[in-house]
Order: C-alpha cells, then structure tokens, then sequence
C-alpha cells in the first residue's frame, strides 16, 4: 500500500503535465489497489485530495475517460464518497460523455456502474434530473444487444 501514496502523489504530478503515458499507469495502479482494498484505498484517495482531478479527466478528448470512469464507478461505491463525487459533479459529466462516446463499451459500462451506485444516494436524483440521461439511456438501450447490458440499463433507469 505504500506504493498506493506514491501513485496518489505521481497522480497529482502527471494530471497537472496531461502526460497520458504516466498518467494511464497511475489510474491502472488505483484500479488495482481499488479491485484488492477497495474501502482503503477509496479512503486514500479521499485524503490525497485527488478526487477533483478525476472530474477535470472526465474530458471527451482525454484518452483515459474509461478508466477514470472506472475508478469513479469503483470509488462510489464507498457511501461516503458518494456524496463527494455527486458535489463535483460527476453526473452531468458521465451523461455528456455517454452521449458523445455511445460506441465505447467499455466506457458506457463504466458509466451505467457508475450512475448504479451513485443513484442510490437521494441527493442524486436533482443532478439526474437536470441532465437527458433518460434520453440518453433509451438510444443506448435500442442499439444493445447484449442482454446483461439492458438490464443495467434497466437498473438505472429504475
């Protein structure tokens, strides 16, 4: 875990740069860290003070969207930060990207992980309901085929 505050602090450092080869590196190691301890590490993250740069990723032309979407989807799912996330905004953020990137499984995946975990706190639905993330869902849900990814879809819509 030791390394976990090295990635934080080379995390702060190369989304600062923008240098996506450092910086893809460092979200693999907080998936990692995530996946073996996900309520410590969620924890760290919070302490490090990083959550804000993972809104400022968010970005349709950043080419690590999907993992940080991932790692935003994974630390929701600790209740206290759940409220942090929602207060940064990372709702209408991960709705504009579904919209834009619709053909990406892996981050639309993400994002319907993300929104699943994140509806369940109460003061999310005012941040769904100001975005078209109903609209959203229905085109994403007439071109799935897969049946595991309507009913997550099915899911958040609920």
């Amino acid at each position: 875990m030791d390394n976990l505050s090295d990635t934080l602090k080379k995390l702060k450092i190369t989304a600062v740069d923008k240098t996506e080869d450092s910086l893809e590196g460092c979200l693999d190691c907080l998936l990692q860290a995530l996946a073996q301890n996900n309520t410590e590490t969620s924890e760290k993250i919070q302490a490090s003070g990083i959550l804000q740069l993972f809104a400022s990723l968010l970005t349709p032309q950043s080419s690590c969207k999907a993992k940080v979407a991932n790692i935003i989807a994974e630390v929701a799912k600790n209740d206290s930060l759940q409220a942090q996330l929602i207060n940064m905004g990372v709702i209408p953020t991960l709705v504009k990207l579904l919209g834009i990137h619709c053909q990406n499984a892996a981050l639309t995946e993400m994002c319907l992980v993300a929104f699943g975990n994140l509806a369940e706190l109460e003061s999310s639905k005012e941040q769904f309901a100001s975005t078209n993330i109903a609209e959203e869902l229905v085109k994403l849900f007439k071109k799935q085929i897969e049946h595991d990814k309507r009913e997550m879809i099915f899911e958040v819509l609920a």
